[in-house]
């Protein structure tokens, strides 16, 4: 029995020691820091900086911080940018030795950085105007419909816009007038930018814009392949919503390429437009994953 008390008694321990660790603990708040209201959501920016009572929502992350009021009511929330530590500042006496020589303390000094990414990858089905590229591969066919894949990674910034680097592979496939297949292999890479337009509990709306070199934009047809140096630029318009699976993202996109034939096998090729513009639409669905350094 006195074994199974001193069980319970090391249980008790331990449960009231994690109790204690998760209590609300002081803090200075930085001027300029922003505080959204639980009640309504509404922000609200300090012009000075305060000490306050918070305690993070996420122990493991420590992203997201509620501020309580003077009573020990939580009232708002905010992110880890404007909170300053400050529990070894309030110690008193602090633990030094008299008897032990330290040496003088350095003058350089570093600060621990957080980096918000997330990464995403969708599945694009776009309509693609080819009626452009008609003289060069000698046929007679106005658009296409083939999937994209695109892999884009951004950086969640404190400023209104998110920014980062998007990869897309599309292969789109049609026959020509004689029944032969012709496929368009485009593989494209660049900069990407993110503004979120809206943002509430678990469903968001953002509006995406895109400029990418592609080094591979290619049409075969046969036994002929043409060749361009190629731009493009896209816009989009995307929704997210978080699942107990996780968070999950559908939109349209609009984009415009810019070419310029290179090369071709043809022997029969007319004479083309130093250069030439086509247009793509498509749907998108993916899947965004979130997670810092």
């Amino acid at each position: 029995m006195i074994r199974l008390f001193l069980f319970f008694m090391l249980i008790f321990s331990v449960a009231a020691n994690a109790v204690e660790k998760r209590k609300p603990y002081l803090v200075f708040l930085r001027p300029g820091t922003t505080l959204t209201r639980i009640s309504d959501r509404k922000e609200v920016e300090l012009t000075k900086g305060i000490y306050a009572n918070v305690l993070e929502t996420n122990p493991n992350r420590r992203d997201l911080f509620i501020v309580y009021n003077k009573a020990g009511k939580p009232l708002y929330e905010t992110s880890a940018l404007g909170i300053m530590e400050v529990a070894n500042d309030l110690r008193i006496l602090p633990n030094v030795d008299a008897e032990i020589s330290y040496p003088a303390p350095t003058v350089s000094r570093t600060n621990d950085k957080m980096a918000f990414i997330d990464s995403q990858f969708n599945i694009h089905f776009d309509s693609l105007q080819t009626a452009a590229l008609n003289p060069d591969i000698s046929q007679n066919v106005s658009s296409a419909v083939g999937p994209r894949y695109e892999l884009r990674t951004l950086y969640n910034s404190t400023i209104p816009v998110n920014f980062g680097l998007g990869v897309n592979y599309e292969s789109i496939g049609w026959n020509n007038d004689q029944g032969d297949p012709t496929t368009l292999t485009i593989f494209s890479f660049g900069p990407q930018i993110e503004r979120v337009v809206y943002n509430e509990d678990t469903i968001s709306a953002s509006v995406l814009f895109g400029a990418e070199f592609a080094p591979v934009y290619q049409s075969k047809s046969g036994d002929f392949t043409e060749k361009y140096k190629a731009m493009l630029f896209d816009i989009g318009v995307e929704g997210n919503w978080a699942t107990q699976y996780g968070k999950w993202c559908a939109g349209i996109h609009y984009r415009h390429h810019d070419l310029t034939l290179t090369s071709t096998t043809r022997t029969n090729v007319g004479p083309v437009p130093e250069e030439i513009s086509l247009n793509s639409i498509g749907v998108m669905l993916g899947y965004k994953y979130e997670w810092d350094l």
